[in-house]
């Protein structure tokens, strides 16, 4: 069950998410398996989708009517889900010592609530025997460099490659704290893309700028760490909102990068907060006036986080109520490589042109960026993914292979409702088989 008393939804005038955080407080129980627990982590902005547990910890035990309870309510091993972002979840992944100066990325490392953490705690799961994580969620997908850190880890990877499918999109809302010139939090607020493009890239700094009936500096609250929502969210800034060729968004996941032509040295201002994880984001706005930023619209309602509408549209109630449909933009056995010098948008190539030995079977399945970067309906958007290895699952091969077609399982997906309409959630119609899917996992 959840830690505590804690509602995992319930804010904003979300109906449906208060009343199934009520039924499950009142009468879930969480399923045990007789499997060993499969270990898994990563991306925040998909989590309480995927357990919902409370996402004010990290280590998470996903509940009834989350995408991986009701796979282990399925028949499947019960899973951990620990949050570190996107960044910190491929690197666990990869495994080995990664980055300058160099972090040992270890499945085996303890999943705190602080700092991030660099593993996914098997150990506190029952799960000391792993080399590797079973699975781990990213909403950034696999770039060049993730792909070689992976292949370079031969002590546990020789043979095997990262296997990559779309699982879930999320909506990502834009929140905010600010009280009006009486004193009162100001409760709604409609934001245009041109609007967003200026606060986030410094040239509105004051919210006399965004309000009649406001006043005083904004303090942008930002992902600190690597995270699939950042690189969402500057998918539709590097969009939308132009730019030249030496000062534009750039598409990536760290917010430093996304916004650092802004400014000088790409330093961003002192003036703005840094947070590792969505929930750490929504508590930080929650909790401190004068501020804003991006984060997955699930997360604004632990804490109870005011968002924006975007363009007129609602991040829970215009998104999610129908799959969202990418089947005709999965791209196979391609990576991201950076972004283009003059607009920043994504580059994306070829895996096999890259790296020689490369995979040719289709196991790397990439979303377009170009596909969602500026969709119909709510605006901004990002994709999730599963990702796991292709080979040495060993007695887990089995537990696996459903994992990765659980988001698409006729037999899961009816029973998940922390995913689809109100939720700020959305399943994906990708065009996947499951032959396809569940082949690209091997024991060997």
């Amino acid at each position: 069950m959840p830690r505590g008393n804690v509602m995992i939804f319930g804010s904003n005038g979300n109906t449906r998410m208060k009343t199934l955080a009520g039924a499950l407080v009142l009468g879930m129980a969480a399923v045990a398996s007789a499997h060993a627990t499969i270990v898994g982590g990563g991306a925040t902005l998909p989590a309480i989708g995927y357990t919902f547990d409370d996402v004010s910890h990290r280590l998470l035990t996903p509940q009834p009517g989350s995408l991986l309870g009701e796979y282990t309510t399925a028949g499947n091993p019960a899973a951990s889900y620990c949050q570190t972002g996107s960044g910190a979840g491929k690197n666990i992944l990869a495994g080995g010592l990664i980055g300058s100066p160099a972090v040992n990325y270890n499945v085996q490392n303890t999943c705190p609530d602080n700092p991030t953490p660099t593993g996914f705690g098997a150990g506190q799961v029952g799960r000391s025997d792993l080399a590797q994580p079973n699975f781990i969620g990213a909403d950034s997908p696999l770039a060049l460099s993730d792909y070689n850190n992976y292949v370079a880890n031969t002590s546990v990877h020789s043979g095997s490659f990262p296997v990559q499918f779309p699982s879930v999109g999320g909506a990502i809302a834009i929140a905010f704290n600010k009280n009006d010139v009486n004193g009162q939090q100001i409760t709604s607020l409609d934001l245009d893309d041109n609007t967003i493009c200026q606060i986030f890239s410094g040239q509105i700094t004051d919210w006399s700028q965004v309000s009649s009936n406001a006043t005083g500096p904004i303090s942008v609250v930002y992902r600190s760490d690597g995270s699939g929502t950042t690189f969402g969210f500057s998918n539709h800034l590097s969009q939308v909102c132009g730019g030249t060729p030496t000062q534009h968004f750039v598409t990536d996941q760290a917010f430093s990068t996304v916004a650092g032509e802004f400014f000088a040295n790409a330093v961003l201002p002192s003036t703005w907060n840094p947070q590792s994880g969505n929930p750490n984001v929504a508590g930080t706005i929650a909790a401190t006036e004068g501020t804003i930023g991006y984060v997955e619209a699930a997360n604004t309602l632990p804490p109870g986080a005011v968002y924006a509408t975007v363009n007129g549209l609602d991040p829970f109630n215009d998104f999610g109520n129908s799959p969202l449909d990418v089947s005709a933009s999965v791209l196979y056995n391609k990576v991201i490589n950076g972004a283009e010098s003059g607009t920043g948008r994504p580059h994306v190539d070829d895996l096999s042109t890259l790296v020689s030995g490369a995979p040719t079977s289709q196991c790397i399945a990439l979303v377009d960026p170009d596909s969602y970067a500026n969709p119909a309906g709510y605006p901004i958007v990002a994709v999730s993914y599963f990702l796991a290895n292709s080979a040495h699952n060993g007695a887990d091969t089995t537990a696996v292979q459903n994992l990765m077609w659980a988001p698409y399982d006729s037999n899961i997906i009816p029973n998940v409702f922390a995913i689809g309409g109100g939720t700020g959630l959305s399943f994906l119609n990708a065009g996947l088989t499951q032959g396809a899917v569940q082949g690209c996992i091997a024991s060997m």
